[in-house]
């Protein structure tokens, strides 16, 4: 009988161990993972209104001091530590409605301190976020949502808004695989050996929000002779934040600012940011593409261009995959369309017809003022002669009388 209570017993442990632990293990998927190396009194925007500020970090360990809020007010239990090997944990109770039912309990947020960075008066620690979804909160901007999903090794996944996923480099011994993300078939994020049960993630920092743009969880792997196949859960994909590349452009002649007919033209632009890719159209055809281009000023040199109008496009792929472009345009017929230095011969015609028209009134008032000096010295030289003739025909006269 007592071998009996030990079996019962044994399978009582069993199914005990095989039972979830408690509610503190997230229910719902995970929607944010990123590294990030903070400071003091850094605020971090997250999904689903929350923010996350680093109020203090130990410049001995990295440890951290946070404050979750959600639309900027502090939320209950929404504060505390966080170590290494004690994350900090904002878990969300919502209050059973009958008294005889348990609380409902939801990780919404784990924060663990991995490494001091900078210590002193910039103390910086790096640390991980994991954020998993608020049931109570919207998922509106979500494009996908806690999907299950296979891929064939070597080949794509579309996703949403000009998204692809890969995978290459199966490793099956090592259990390890290369996952590659990209956007408008430019690479944005590819991270190698990853196992089961890493999380891939691809987040943009715009304006202090950390948005996530994609997320998956690397399930398994399955190779056999004719399949070598990926397969992840939890994969969410969030509208995407276009960040535009700033482009100035300026064209101008071989031999100045003019560009004349038959001659060659010189195309400028300069970059802000760096950029994956750059591409020069002309009259729609394209006549310079440049791939990982650094910010700076970069220039190309046209075929000979005939008289009349000319389109000129830059297409900007941004190293998020991001596309834009910028267009201005340039007329060849002698005269720049471009914005040429004026120099001071180069006056606009109507000024040079004021001009001339008022150095015309002024010639005319100096000769006026000089005609009319030397009228007025003539008379008086008329009066002297005249008084000194009168005065000569008086001696005469008294003389020979």
């Amino acid at each position: 009988m007592k071998y009996i209570y030990f079996v019962l017993l044994a399978i009582f442990v069993i199914l005990f161990a095989a039972t979830p632990a408690a509610s503190l293990d997230p229910s719902d998927p995970i929607i944010h993972y990123s590294d990030s190396v903070v400071e003091r009194n850094t605020k971090l925007s997250l999904a689903q209104g929350y923010t996350l500020e680093i109020v203090d970090i130990n410049e001995d360990n990295g440890d951290v001091w946070v404050e979750i809020r959600h639309n900027g007010k502090l939320v209950e239990d929404g504060e505390g530590s966080g170590k290494e090997n004690d994350p900090f944990e904002y878990i969300l109770t919502i209050e059973a409605e009958d008294n005889d039912e348990e609380d409902d309990e939801y990780l919404i947020f784990r924060v663990t301190p991995k490494e001091l960075v900078t210590s002193g008066t910039n103390t910086a620690t790096k640390i991980r976020i994991e954020q998993f979804r608020d049931p109570t909160r919207d998922i509106k901007d979500f494009l996908i949502y806690d999907r299950s999903d296979s891929v064939n090794i070597g080949e794509e996944m579309d996703l949403e808004e000009g998204y692809t996923l890969s995978a290459s480099d199966l490793d099956v011994d090592e259990e390890t695989i290369t996952i590659t993300l990209k956007k408008n078939d430019h690479v944005v994020k590819e991270v190698k050996e990853m196992e089961p049960g890493d999380i891939f993630s691809y987040y943009k920092n715009v304006d202090g929000e950390i948005r996530t743009i994609f997320i998956a969880n690397v399930y398994d792997f399955f190779e056999s002779s004719e399949s070598h196949i990926l397969f992840l859960k939890e994969i969410s994909q969030r509208e995407d934040v276009e960040v535009e590349s700033n482009v100035e452009i300026s064209i101008q002649g071989l031999s100045g600012n003019v560009v004349r007919d038959g001659e060659k033209a010189i195309i400028s632009y300069e970059l802000e940011n760096d950029a994956s890719k750059v591409t020069i159209f002309l009259d729609e055809d394209s006549i310079d593409v440049r791939n990982d281009v650094d910010a700076g000023t970069y220039q190309t040199i046209t075929e000979e261009l005939d008289r009349g109008t000319h389109e000129v496009m830059i297409e900007t792929v941004s190293t998020d995959g991001s596309i834009s472009s910028k267009e201005t345009s340039f007329t060849v017929d002698g005269e720049s369309s471009t914005e040429d230095i004026v120099s001071e011969e180069e006056i606009p015609v109507p000024e040079q017809v004021d001009d001339i028209i008022k150095d015309a009134e002024n010639t005319s008032s100096e000769i006026s003022d000089s005609v009319e000096d030397v009228t007025k010295s003539t008379a008086f030289t008329y009066i002297v002669v005249a008084f000194l003739l009168a005065l000569t025909a008086f001696f005469f006269k008294r003389e020979f009388s």
